[in-house]
């Protein structure tokens, strides 16, 4: 599992004010918490191929009626071990928030295609499915 440190969305994440992060042994471990529901959130990032990604980069626009159909007919995409598309995702252990931003490798470096994206209560558990 990644540290929230290390995202991309890092610095947006923070600034939420429906998020909590505090700090433990120096700085070394970090605490997420989702304050309404109390929740843990975790750290995740994953890589997918061209064409997982491709099809990952079409689903996060989706909206969520459809987004919900394109995955029970055709699955969630595979992540791979060395991907061209990089998802970054934070979900609380009660999937009632979920923060996602897809990036793609050019350049020797991962760039965001678009700004990360909030979910809260049935809209974070559909996006959650993505991937978990």
């Amino acid at each position: 599992m990644s540290n929230i440190k290390n995202l991309e969305m890092a610095d947006a994440l923070s600034s939420k004010s429906y998020i909590r992060i505090s700090n433990s042994f120096f700085g070394l471990f970090q605490k997420v918490i989702y304050v309404p529901t109390g929740s843990p959130i975790k750290v995740f990032t994953l890589e997918y191929s061209p064409e997982e990604g491709g099809r990952l980069e079409k689903l996060l626009s989706m909206p969520l009626d459809k987004l919900d159909a394109d995955l029970a007919s055709k699955g969630k995409p595979v992540p791979t071990a060395v991907g061209n598309y990089l998802l970054q995702a934070c979900v609380s252990d009660d999937r009632q928030f979920c923060a996602v931003q897809l990036l793609r490798f050019a350049d020797l470096m991962y760039h965001p295609l678009a700004e990360p994206r909030f979910f809260e209560s049935e809209a974070a558990a559909s996006v959650a499915r993505i991937f978990l």
